[in-house]
């Protein structure tokens, strides 16, 4: 972990770059002044809140606009709303929330799970915390605002009760949450592209669009997402997750990110990488559930075991990435299949490979190290010790007599890096200072977890609350 006590806050783009990296991005996005804005601008719009993007940051943004009397339009460039929070499993991890208490997971507390997530060889630090105690703080709020207003959730589990799963995944929330904005008086606008913030005197007053319209707002909210789905951007910054399968949202281009930098803005993490899991080979479908729930083991295309199946998915991913051809095969056995019933699901879906002898599954998916690997995992269970890697759940054996195995491979879908902003979600400029008039929230700023040495949580609530901090903040120094 690095000793220094503020956060590193990086320029990667030089003017040269800077460019590039908008050509990258979709088209030449540097900012424009009011006058250039208003000369080529087709028509105006005067509203109190720009907010570009129309995921979980964005919604919770127009909401909170509109229950302090404030206007707002949302663009969004895409014909439909979420981005990535409509694919997210709908998961908001909360400590200490109404939820909690009633079902008997009382007395958690922001600290404690700061606590619990703080990674012990994280590449960035920042002492106090100030962003993800804001963003648990907020994300408590959200659960048990969302919650009392109809939001259903499912129960808590004791494997980890800070998790509050929407029902209905992240498909059932954005429908939540778009329907409050709208109840809450927002002017959304669907397929409308932003290319330029409109600055004046060094303030941000408003954006320009691919159409020609300007939109002019004191205050202007980028809530765009992240870059997973720009190849360029993920080549220059992240280089190493170049040939990995990307699985975010189409919008997931790293505009927001762009026009920010173009109007000076800082960036911080942009090489800390890209959150990863399994999924499987043959579809989209989430494969990160059954090595951590069930005792069957990962093998690589060889057949060798490369990690504990019980680490952390991301952990895990990032593992998947280092082997041949970036894939690999979750085996199991009848006796697994019958005890635990998440797998029906795949084979309904007709993405399970076998139902042989162990010996033609390995031929079949040609792992030809399988049958011993499998012969040496089960002796190492029969003392109840994984020596080779430390697996410490579902420690038991794969004794057949017929084996199956769902095709794997990682996926990235989350990127760590972004803006720099403050508690307040002001977008800060390379120097650390506010730049007036330009907020930000969710994944087009850095991951509030990554740069303050957590472990990766919360990319619902770091869009939703910090959203709806940045509406408060801009109304406050209004």
């Amino acid at each position: 972990m690095s000793s220094t006590m503020h956060l590193t806050r990086r320029s990667f783009v030089g003017l040269a770059a800077t460019a590039g990296v908008a050509a990258m991005a979709g088209g030449l996005l540097s900012a424009c002044t009011q006058q250039e804005a208003e000369r080529a601008a087709k028509n105006v719009v005067e509203t109190d809140f720009v907010i570009v993007g129309g995921g979980i940051g964005g919604l919770g943004a127009a909401i909170r606009a509109g229950e302090t009397g404030k206007r707002c339009v949302v663009l969004e460039k895409e014909a439909a709303l979420g981005g990535d929070s409509a694919l997210s499993s709908g998961t908001i991890h909360a400590p200490g929330t109404k939820l909690q208490d009633a079902q008997g997971y009382g007395g958690d507390t922001v600290d404690a799970y700061i606590d619990y997530m703080r990674l012990p060889d994280a590449r960035y630090e920042h002492p106090g915390e100030p962003l993800c105690r804001a963003m648990y703080a907020g994300a408590v709020a959200m659960v048990d605002d969302l919650n009392a207003q109809g939001l259903g959730f499912v129960p808590l589990e004791d494997w980890d009760p800070r998790a509050h799963n929407v029902e209905g995944a992240g498909g059932a929330l954005v429908a939540f949450v778009k329907q409050q904005a709208v109840e809450a008086g927002a002017e959304i606008r669907l397929k409308t592209k932003a290319e330029q913030l409109v600055v004046e005197d060094g303030r941000v007053v408003g954006v320009l669009d691919a159409a020609g319209t300007l939109y002019r707002a004191p205050a202007v909210i980028l809530a765009t997402g992240g870059f997973t789905n720009n190849p360029a951007m993920v080549q220059q910054y992240v280089p190493e997750y170049a040939d990995v399968r990307v699985i975010s949202s189409a919008g997931a281009e790293g505009e927001g990110l762009v026009m920010a930098q173009e109007a000076g803005a800082g960036a911080v993490a942009l090489d800390a990488g890209e959150h990863t899991y399994f999924v499987s080979t043959e579809s989209m479908t989430d494969m990160s559930l059954p090595p951590s729930s069930a005792p069957g083991i990962v093998v690589n295309i060889e057949g060798d075991r490369f990690h504990a199946e019980d680490a952390h998915y991301d952990t895990a991913g990032k593992l998947g990435m280092k082997q041949p051809e970036h894939r690999g095969y979750y085996v199991f056995d009848e006796g697994v299949r019958a005890e635990y019933d998440l797998f029906e699901d795949y084979f309904a879906e007709g993405i399970v490979i076998g139902g042989a002898p162990l010996d033609e599954l390995a031929e079949t998916i040609g792992a030809p190290n399988l049958p011993a690997t499998v012969a040496h995992y089960n002796e190492m269970m029969a003392t109840g010790v994984d020596e080779d890697f430390g697996r410490e759940t579902f420690l038991a054996p794969l004794e057949g007599p017929t084996y199956y195995a769902l095709s794997i491979e990682p996926c990235i879908y989350y990127s760590y890096g972004g803006l720099d902003i403050d508690e307040c979600a002001h977008v800060l400029d390379e120097s650390g200072a506010p730049i007036p008039g330009l907020f930000a929230c969710g994944e087009v700023c850095a991951s509030s977890e990554v740069r303050e040495g957590l472990l990766y949580t919360s990319g619902l609530s770091q869009g939703y609350v910090f959203g709806q901090i940045a509406v408060d903040a801009a109304t406050e120094e209004a």
